[in-house]
C-alpha cells in the first residue's frame, strides 16, 4: 500500500533550497527532490556521498587480477611456449593488457552497479510526479514523520507554490 506524503511544488530553486533547510533543520523526513536540472546546492543539501567510486576500485582491483591470473595460466601453465630462449612468462608486455581490461572491466561494472542500485532496467515505467518536473519546476516530497500541519505552514512561509498530498 502506498503512503500519503506531503509534495509541494517550486517554480523559483532559491525557495526550495530556503524550504529544504528549513526541514534539515527540523529533522523533517525528506524522500525526494525532482527538478528539470541538476543543482549543485540541491544535491549536497539532499544527498549523501556516493559509494560507487569505492566500489569502482575494487572492481579495478578484482580485474587486474582477474587478467593476471587468466594470463598466467594460459601462458605458463596451460600452453607455455618456449620461442628463441625468451621466458616463459614476461611482465612487461603484459601489462598493457592488464590495464586496458581494467579500464574495460571497471566501466561496465560501475555501470552494472549504478543501474542495480538505481533500480534502471528498460521498460520500467515512468514515476514522474507531475508533467511540470521535466519542464519549470521543482517538487519536494516529505514523509509524515513530523505534524503534516506545521510541515505545510512552513512549505508556505518560504514560498512553495502548491503543496498537496498525494499516495507515492
Amino acid at each position: 500500500m502506498a503512503q500519503t506524503n506531503i509534495v509541494a511544488k517550486f517554480k523559483d530553486e532559491g525557495k526550495l533550497l530556503k524550504a529544504l533547510t528549513r526541514l534539515k533543520e527540523n529533522k523533517v523526513n525528506l524522500i525526494d527532490v525532482y527538478g528539470p536540472f541538476a543543482n549543485h546546492d540541491i544535491l549536497k543539501l539532499v544527498t549523501r556521498e556516493s559509494r560507487l567510486p569505492y566500489m569502482a576500485v575494487i572492481y579495478g582491483f578484482t580485474s587486474i587480477i582477474l587478467i593476471f591470473g587468466f594470463m598466467y595460466y594460459t601462458s605458463v601453465i596451460d600452453y607455455p611456449l618456449s620461442y628463441g630462449g625468451k621466458p616463459i612468462f614476461s611482465f612487461p608486455p603484459m601489462v598493457v593488457v592488464m590495464f586496458l581490461f581494467c579500464i574495460l572491466f571497471t566501466t561496465i561494472m560501475s555501470v552494472l552497479s549504478f543501474h542495480a542500485r538505481a533500480q534502471i532496467f528498460p521498460g520500467k515505467p515512468s514515476d514522474t510526479i507531475d508533467p511540470s518536473v521535466t519542464d519549470d519546476s521543482f517538487f519536494l516530497v516529505l514523509d509524515q514523520n513530523y505534524n503534516p500541519d506545521e510541515i505545510k505552514e512552513w512549505l508556505q512561509e518560504d514560498g512553495a507554490d502548491e503543496i498537496t498530498e498525494k499516495e507515492i
